[in-house]
């Protein structure tokens, strides 16, 4: 049986690298903060989504996503079209110039992971994989 806190302080480690992450992103993210790129990325990836649809993606509130839309589409990331059959529903589909900053994101990110991960063995990076899909299993 493993020591709790033993399994506390690995995920207190964990977090710590997380927050290190976000952190170093943020400073290196051209003025977008770590939520609004993860809106853009979404729209990237899906298309056009709903406030509600997006909220749930994202795990955040409507009102978040309709605050953070607001300054994306100020920068001209996104666009807003409200929907013909249903004035109440609102569309948010990326720009060119969204997917431009987050493919560049991407690439810039890509890089960061591999400065980090440079210093682990094949091995060590083996060991991580094997962990992340067991602990990935559960969800």
């Amino acid at each position: 049986m493993r020591n709790g806190e033993e399994l506390f302080e690995v995920a207190a480690m964990f977090g710590t690298f997380i927050k290190n992450i976000t952190s170093e992103f943020n400073k290196n993210s051209n003025d977008l903060n770590i939520t609004q790129y993860k809106l853009l990325f979404h729209l990237d990836k899906e298309g056009a989504q709903n406030v509600s649809d997006l909220a749930k993606s994202v795990h955040i509130t409507n009102a978040a996503v309709t605050s953070i839309t607001d300054q994306l589409l100020a920068d001209d990331y996104i666009t807003k079209v409200r929907s013909q059959s249903d004035r109440r529903v609102v569309n948010i589909t990326i720009t060119e110039k969204g997917r431009n900053i987050v493919n560049n994101m991407k690439k810039e990110q890509q890089n960061k992971m591999k400065e980090h991960f440079r210093k682990l063995t094949e091995e060590d990076i083996q060991h991580l994989k094997r962990i992340f899909t067991l602990l990935n299993e559960n969800f």
